[in-house]
């Protein structure tokens, strides 16, 4: 079934179909895609994109070599769309989908019933009990997906006991020559970053990020799709101290040898350091606690945290854990490691 027999890295090159429900925006899953992607091209492996929406990530894979399509034809023999006289041939077959997301997954199981496919679950809402609507982060239950994959211990329970699905943790991954740490710590705190696409400049999550900065005379500084959303989020990263955020926001800062502060809509999980690390991990930086009920913070409860990570100790802890953890280059041999065992078997 391999398209090529190029070894690198002791894996036989690929060609492997990405999905997702968008490529067309700025967000979690968008830039896990992303910086899948980007590894796996570095790797030598055939990639292609799909989603029904195409955008801005769209653009940014095509720059490094990853073809986007937002239909899918499958593999079965030639075939005329529907209203469209034109014979459309089918896309080649790829080894190994990679995807997240109902509808993705059901789509692509459709159209290559034979497919290997690894699907992704990124969260833990995954339907509306009153309307019984399924979101996008369901798994799909009625047809067979060779391998799921959960970004936290929290995602993987829930799949085992509401679906019976089991499922491996693979964490949020991060390009770290992109979110590379530079230099030290100040000696104390001179910006102060919120990074999320879930609230915006009034919403009174900020107050406490607010009240945290003015004890520390630092500037206030906002990035995401309610504040000013950009793709180099990595270069303000840099100009940060502190960063606060929830799931792969935070943790880009943390990556970036900065303070991470897990604090957002679910409550304040508190500073990422080597203590707090393996707790916060079990619900993907989320700030929902794994026993217990999950409160905010007051500011002076964050504040006595920094001050008490605010070392290079900390940062250098940190770093040996992320490259250990989330490291893209090594979250990437896990996926093609079960590509292999999938393909082979």
């Amino acid at each position: 079934m391999l398209a090529l027999s190029l070894f690198i890295n002791n894996y036989k090159t690929m060609k492997i179909l990405l999905g997702n429900n968008t490529f067309s925006i700025l967000a979690g899953s968008e830039t896990y895609m992303l910086t899948l992607a980007t590894e796996l091209k570095k790797l030598g492996h055939e990639v292609t994109a799909y989603s029904p929406n195409l955008g801005f990530i769209a653009t940014k894979l095509e720059q490094i070599g990853v073809k986007c399509i937002n239909t899918l034809v499958g593999s079965q023999k030639a075939q005329v769309e529907p209203f469209n006289p034109i014979l459309v041939e089918p896309e080649d077959d790829f080894d190994v989908a990679i995807c997240a997301h109902y509808e993705i997954t059901r789509t692509i199981r459709q159209k290559f019933p034979n497919l290997p496919i690894i699907a992704i679950v990124h969260g833990i809402i995954h339907s509306n009990p009153a309307t019984g609507e399924i979101y996008p982060e369901h798994p799909v239950t009625d047809m067979f997906i060779n391998q799921y994959v959960a970004v936290s211990e929290e995602i993987k329970e829930k799949l085992e006991n509401e679906y019976g699905i089991e499922s491996i943790v693979i964490r949020n991954l991060f390009d770290l020559e992109k979110f590379k740490k530079e230099g030290s710590l100040p000696k104390a705190p001179k910006r102060i970053m919120v990074n999320s696409n879930y609230w915006g400049v009034e919403d009174q999550i900020n107050q406490i990020i607010k009240e945290v900065a003015d004890h520390y005379k630092a500037e206030f500084v906002g990035v995401g799709a309610n504040f000013a959303s950009t793709y180099e989020v990595d270069k303000i990263v840099k100009t940060a101290d502190v960063v606060f955020g929830m799931g792969r926001s935070v943790m880009e800062g943390v990556c970036a040898g900065k303070i991470g502060v897990v604090h957002g809509r679910w409550g304040t999980g508190g500073v990422v350091n080597p203590e707090s690390y393996d707790t916060l991990k079990l619900t993907n930086f989320s700030g929902r606690p794994w026993t217990g009920d999950g409160r905010f913070l007051s500011p002076k409860e964050i504040i006595s945290q920094i001050d008490a990570s605010w070392n290079n100790k900390t940062i250098n802890e940190m770093q040996k854990i992320i490259k250990k953890e989330h490291d893209a280059k090594v979250v990437t041999k896990k996926f093609l490691d079960i590509a292999n065992k999938l393909i082979n078997n």
